[in-house]
């Protein structure tokens, strides 16, 4: 009898190889609570290689992070997600890797990931005074300012995982110092070879940072995160003080602007060896404004469909069909951020690290709080509210699936 029972009732271990992939699968909520479950469990969902192959399978649902109200647009179904933040400070310049987003402040830099919820800041001393180029910075409103007119840059040492924050300035001396998010340390290195724009964006690819240079628009100047060593890389054909330089589908690229004789937008992208550009998009932009030479464009995200998702510096989000040659406006009320990427990489384990309130809804909230970190000051805590299915059901669904499937496979594999 007790054999009976035995043959009738198998009970099951789910193979450690399996549970890796079971986990996968899981919702992002799921995974935050299983690192209780067990060490083991723990040290999978906390490992490097679970981290970047979770961010590639989310990576296949393109995303886009904003700031504004998600009912004031709509994209096309299953083409894009868009994860917006509300509140002042979300609005404030900030720069983007791997689903980690930085936002620099007087005196301090923030360090803030949506997905795990956490938060870490640095201070970084005094920012420095110049009034070299305040007729460029502070007469040309349209452009983003960092605190001290510095230039930035995020990104991620490829070949230790470390993520690292750059920090240049040019006026009365050039400087330009590394900070590694891992240790928490500022470290000096050898300065730029010439003066890059404070005033655009940087953009992180594969392992290096890319700045347009100043004034003379000839050259862009990489920083390669692990050898921390800049080098230069040719620009395209044409280029315009307004260019604004992305990463689009994992390759450098460069938007220019042109209003004679036409108001149009060209996108050139760069190949893998850093040397040829190829003329990638020409958009004809049927818009009207009083001033185009002040409006500058940067491409988001390419959606599934192909089709080009791009800002301006007038809060408008657009959307171009190559197929058609058409264009449309999404809206004309949201500040996009970046594409956006799953990141289940913890800020842990320094002590300055902290987790933020887990509520419900689907935006960011910012609440000011004194923060205790010597040298800096005012910080945002960030508290990310999304929207879920209730991930009981999810979970259950896609465990059993996974199970049920693998089980199926080894009972008919069996002689």
């Amino acid at each position: 009898m007790g054999e009976e029972e035995k043959t009738l009732n198998p009970i099951y271990r789910v193979p450690e190889e399996l549970e890796e992939e079971i986990l996968l699968r899981m919702p992002l909520k799921s995974i935050l609570r299983f690192k209780t479950v067990s060490k083991r469990w723990r040290s999978i969902l906390e490992s490097r290689s679970f981290a970047e192959r979770r961010m590639k399978a989310a990576n296949k649902n393109p995303k886009i992070l904003a700031v504004g109200d998600q009912s004031r647009f709509k994209l096309d179904a299953g083409e894009i997600d868009v994860v917006c933040l509300g509140g002042e400070a979300a609005k404030r310049p900030s720069l983007t890797c791997e689903g980690l987003v930085c936002i620099p402040v007087p005196g301090c830099v923030n360090i803030l990931n949506p997905s795990t919820e956490e938060y870490i800041s640095f201070p970084t001393g005094t920012d420095p005074v110049t009034t070299r180029f305040d007729y460029i910075f502070f007469t040309a409103s349209w452009w983003n300012i960092f605190p001290g007119c510095c230039a930035m840059g995020f990104g991620k040492d490829e070949v230790n995982g470390d993520y690292k924050v750059v920090r240049m300035f040019f006026d009365p001396i050039f400087h330009c110092e590394i900070l590694n998010v891992s240790i928490g340390e500022w470290k000096l290195i050898k300065p730029p070879p010439y003066r890059v724009d404070p005033r655009r964006k940087s953009v992180y690819l594969n392992g290096s940072i890319y700045w347009l240079e100043m004034l003379d628009i000839d050259s862009i100047l990489a920083l390669d995160l692990h050898t921390e060593e800049f080098r230069d890389v040719p620009v395209p054909p044409e280029s315009t003080d307004l260019d604004q330089i992305v990463n689009l589908e994992n390759r450098l690229a460069i938007a220019i602007p042109g209003t004679e004789p036409d108001w149009t937008l060209v996108l050139w992208t760069l190949d893998a060896q850093e040397k040829t550009w190829t003329l990638t998009y020409t958009i004809r932009l049927r818009l009207y404004d009083r001033e185009p030479y002040k409006v500058w464009f940067r491409p988001v995200a390419v959606c599934k469909e192909g089709n080009l998702l791009f800002c301006d510096n007038k809060k408008r989000l657009f959307k171009y069909y190559p197929k058609t040659n058409s264009l449309s406006c999404i809206s004309s009320d949201i500040c996009v951020i970046s594409d956006f990427a799953e990141n289940l990489v913890s800020l842990r384990p320094s002590s300055l690290a902290r987790k933020s309130d887990y509520l419900s809804g689907y935006h960011y909230e910012y609440d000011d709080v004194q923060d205790n970190v010597q040298g800096s000051q005012l910080i945002e805590k960030f508290r990310w509210i999304k929207k879920r299915i209730p991930s009981i059901l999810i979970t259950t669904t896609v465990v059993s699936a996974v199970i049920f499937r693998y089980f199926s496979v080894s009972s008919a594999s069996r002689p």
